[in-house]
């Protein structure tokens, strides 16, 4: 299969890396053209695509590695080149603001949505290859214009980029969970760093708190975005957290030791039925 990827950043490298690895054939793309250089010099890609991408009308499948308010601008940009033997794809975690836009303007390539469920607290291509998929989920994204024949194929493209656990739901619904699970963790590590800027912190620093805070290096410009983008349900499930911080709060002040231990008690359950 002939594959061009916009977008060679962490995961678009990643992905160019394991998919040449398949024996696709492997275009790329990207505005930084250190990052094109760096990718071809290190067997990411095939070839290089050129600015016009006249090389999408040979290939079968577009993968978009972009932030998401690049995508629709993209693909008005680029749609003259699309054919109906097109599959296109992108990695974005939000969906909602871009994705019903998108699949119009893809017409008549055929658009079907994913997300993948990693990454790492450092960004670009040089990184692409720590990039590990083995214990990751892999988000299929449906709305109303996606059928199974579209489905089977980009999880046979999760498949082969070595993801574990490949899960369908519609773009909605994705929103909204990776609100909690991705933007409000995010927002928790960020927040927990930046509570104290005392400088010896760093020499009590246990598994614990380094856990809990990798993620507070973070990418400001496209975590911004991400979170203006999914602003209501992470407002949300921010309104949910602060109210079980006020459980805690509350037993502290109370001086309720039973409710504490019941608090965690309902945590360990949870926790542990994820992992069944």
């Amino acid at each position: 299969m002939k594959i061009l990827i916009a977008g060679l950043g962490l995961m678009g490298g990643a992905y160019a890396y394991r998919l040449r690895n398949k024996g696709h054939i492997i275009y790329g793309y990207d505005i930084n053209k250190e990052s094109l250089l760096y990718a071809k010099e290190e067997g990411f890609i095939d070839f290089i695509a050129s600015d016009e991408l006249t090389e999408l009308k040979e290939c079968n499948l577009l993968i978009i590695a972009l932030y998401p308010k690049l995508i629709v601008p993209f693909i008005n940009k680029y749609k003259d080149l699309f054919t109906e033997n097109l599959y296109i794809t992108d990695l974005a975690s939000v969906k909602a603001n871009f994705l019903l836009d998108a699949q119009k303007l893809a017409k008549p390539a055929r658009y079907i949505s994913h997300h993948p469920m990693a990454g790492r607290e450092k960004s670009g291509v040089k990184y692409a290859k720590e990039c590990n998929f083995d214990s990751a989920n892999f988000l299929i994204t449906t709305t109303d214009a996606n059928n199974q024949e579209d489905v089977e194929f980009i999880k046979k493209i999760g498949l082969e980029l070595g993801f574990s656990n490949i899960v369908c739901t519609d773009y909605l619904n994705q929103d909204k969970m990776i609100s909690y699970t991705s933007a409000l963790t995010h927002a928790i590590a960020v927040s927990l760093v930046n509570s104290t800027n005392n400088s010896e912190i760093k020499n009590f620093i246990g598994d614990s708190y380094r856990d809990l805070t990798r993620i507070a290096s973070i990418n400001e410009i496209l975590w911004t975005e991400l979170f203006f983008e999914n602003k209501e349900n992470l407002l949300n499930y921010i309104k949910i957290f602060e109210g079980q911080l006020d459980r805690i709060k509350e037993a502290l002040n109370n001086n309720d030791i039973e409710n504490l231990k019941q608090i965690f008690i309902s945590s360990t359950k949870l926790r542990n039925e994820m992992n069944k």
